[in-house]
């Protein structure tokens, strides 16, 4: 039958379990994070002027969704949390150092 689910077919089948969800969704936070800082001039981004409890609250929930997709085996599950903690812990690293 032609008509098959958009989740039955053949390359979002591979992209399954939680490991290859920490890495592309790594992956892909990294790529994101690296292209909006080359994009805005230095003094615009202030994402990194956030207080500590949101940034806690935002990797705790972070972790929180990495260990349920890990607990599930859920690609996109783990592959956002890995988004939000390597974005976070970009930030951190350019608001903390000297580039």
């Amino acid at each position: 039958m032609e008509g098959t689910s958009f989740l039955e077919q053949e390359w979002i089948a591979r992209l399954n379990g939680w490991y290859q969800g920490i890495i592309m969704g790594g992956l892909f936070a990294f790529v994101f994070w690296f292209y909006s800082e080359s994009t805005l001039p230095a003094d615009a981004n202030c994402a990194w002027l956030a207080s500590p409890g949101t940034d806690f609250l935002a990797l705790l929930g972070a972790f929180l969704c990495m260990w349920r997709g890990k607990t599930h085996d859920d690609f996109l599950v783990s592959a956002f949390g890995a988004c939000v903690t390597v974005i976070h812990v970009c930030q951190f690293l350019v608001a903390k150092s000297l580039f």
